[in-house]
């Protein structure tokens, strides 16, 4: 069907379409965060659409219904030269008007205009659409008409104020929400964390437990895909009932709920002291809990290469020294494969040089197992003589100081900004600066205090613990790497067999 083809003069845009060529869209919006009463009040109004249109004339092409959409609220999209910027996101909507603009339908009609939009943006295309594509829309409440200049002038100013008393409500919902926070309420939601009942107040004791259960653990080097397996394996709940993913148990535990403390806008929130708010909730994690787990299962630091402690730069591994073994003839990493034996014809785990292709000399690939457990009675061995030495604990981090006086001088500073006394062009380069130098004794703090978990994290009978089934590949490389930086595999001997003297092992320094 081919759209109507528009005149303006002295004006206004003549629309002459016989009533009965009419072919409506029916969109119908509301933004309430109620899921059930949003539809139920987009069903009253496209019921009272469809009875209202069938007065005028014509057919009904389509129903657009947009329950909690919000025709306000913007969201940070890329633009097409690249760039970023803050627009209001509503697939529905943009359906609709590629519709009308294609001819399937050649009309709209919504309850009210701010039914239909409180953006200003999305005002101009559908203004565009009627005197372009002469789109005949109309509202039940009368207040849209877009085919005459003053009809265009009074919906824009319509649409500026709705937009205006949405902005409103949103500076006071914002406000209550910080005050909420900062008087340690916790926020809203459909679920319920892990860790605590419906009420969010009170600790799901039994929950709580499996994650207390699992934090030495985690200090050993434990993954969240391992804790997710097991925790699937073992049939724990999710509140949602879903299986348990990596990413669910790491945020989890590195959300600062754990130890009680409120978040707004993404970060712990502090009162005018400078200490952080406690909310009314009970805590699971100490703040000393919490701190181990945040310095192993963190952000990565830009230094951490390794593929042990590396947090993400790595790759998971199968094979217990696929994080050490490099090849003796070019020194490049080895990888854990597996291949299958000529006379058993059974898969066998072995380490290979890769390929001049990929970065290796494909000179060497050996058995893994003999390997393995040659490596690990090293390890044993030498964490035994270990736990028989005294190693004196390191000094608490000597930057404490100037870190608390750096936050205290943040604190400070915004202080005297609220009070007007500091001009935004004084205040916010200092503030960058200021919190540049914070994020950066911070980030100091937890690698020193990585140093001193990895210098006491000796693990108290390791040849017991060593073959336990919860005793997970990742605390068994973690132990290896407190010991070993690298296990150099050298050229077999004729005849093939395994001996110890192929296998060069790499000790640290501070062993």
């Amino acid at each position: 069907m081919g759209v109507s083809q528009p005149r303006r003069e002295q004006g206004r845009t003549l629309i002459d379409i016989d009533p009965d060529q009419l072919v409506w869209v029916l969109l119908a919006r509301e933004s309430r965060d109620a899921s059930e009463d949003g539809d139920e009040q987009v069903n009253y109004q496209l019921s009272d659409l469809r009875e209202f249109v069938g007065g005028i004339g014509g057919r009904v092409e389509r129903e657009v219904p947009e329950s909690n959409i919000s025709s306000f609220k913007r969201r940070r999209v890329m633009l097409p030269d690249g760039t970023y910027g803050y627009r209001v996101v509503r697939p529905d909507w943009e359906t609709t008007m590629t519709a009308l603009r294609r001819g399937e339908a050649n009309a709209l009609a919504g309850a009210d205009i701010d039914r239909l939009t409180r953006d200003p943006r999305i005002l101009e295309d559908l203004i565009d659409a009627v005197e372009l594509y002469g789109i005949y829309v109309v509202s039940m409440t009368g207040n849209i008409d877009l085919s005459t200049d003053a009809g265009i002038s009074a919906a824009r100013a319509l649409v500026n104020q709705r937009n205006n008393e949405s902005r409103n409500t949103s500076r006071r919902v914002t406000s209550g929400k910080r005050r909420a926070a900062a008087e340690g309420q916790h926020n809203g939601g459909r679920m319920r964390p892990f860790g605590w009942r419906k009420d969010r107040l009170r600790k799901n004791k039994r929950e709580a437990a499996h994650i207390l259960r699992e934090l030495p653990r985690i200090k050993a080097g434990v993954s969240p895909l391992t804790l997710a397996h097991e925790w699937n394996k073992r049939r724990i709940p999710t509140v949602t009932g879903v299986e348990w993913r990596a990413a669910t148990i790491r945020n989890m535990y590195l959300r600062p709920r754990m130890c009680g403390k409120v978040v707004y806008r993404g970060e712990v929130m502090k009162n005018k002291q400078g200490e952080p708010v406690r909310g009314r909730w009970d805590a699971i994690l100490t703040d000393e809990q919490h701190a181990d787990v945040v310095r192993v299962w963190g952000p990565a630091e830009p230094e951490e290469h390794s593929r042990v402690g590396g947090k993400g730069r790595g790759y998971r591994t199968n094979h217990l020294l696929s994080p050490f073994v490099r090849c003796g003839k070019c020194n490049a990493r080895m990888i854990g494969s597996s291949r299958r034996d000529q006379r058993t014809r059974e898969l066998v785990e072995i380490y290979r040089c890769p390929s001049k292709g990929q970065g290796g000399c494909g000179g060497i690939s050996r058995n893994a197992v003999p390997v393995d457990v040659y490596v690990t009675a090293l390890v044993l061995a030498e964490h035994e003589k270990i736990q028989s030495q005294k190693f004196e604990d390191l000094p608490p981090w000597p930057k404490q100081k100037e870190l608390d006086d750096a936050e205290k001088r943040i604190a400070e500073s915004t202080r005297e900004y609220e009070a007007g006394r500091y001009s935004a062009e004084r205040y916010f380069p200092s503030l960058a600066r200021m919190e540049a130098q914070v994020a950066e004794l911070r980030r100091e703090a937890r690698r020193y205090e990585r140093r001193r978990d990895s210098r006491r994290a000796v693990a108290a009978n390791l040849r017991n613990e060593w073959d336990k089934p919860d005793f997970a590949i990742e605390q068994k490389q973690a132990a290896i790497a407190k010991s070993l930086i690298a296990v150099v595999i050298g050229p077999a001997h004729k005849g093939g067999r395994f001996h110890p003297d192929q296998i060069t092992p790499v000790w640290r320094d501070d062993t």
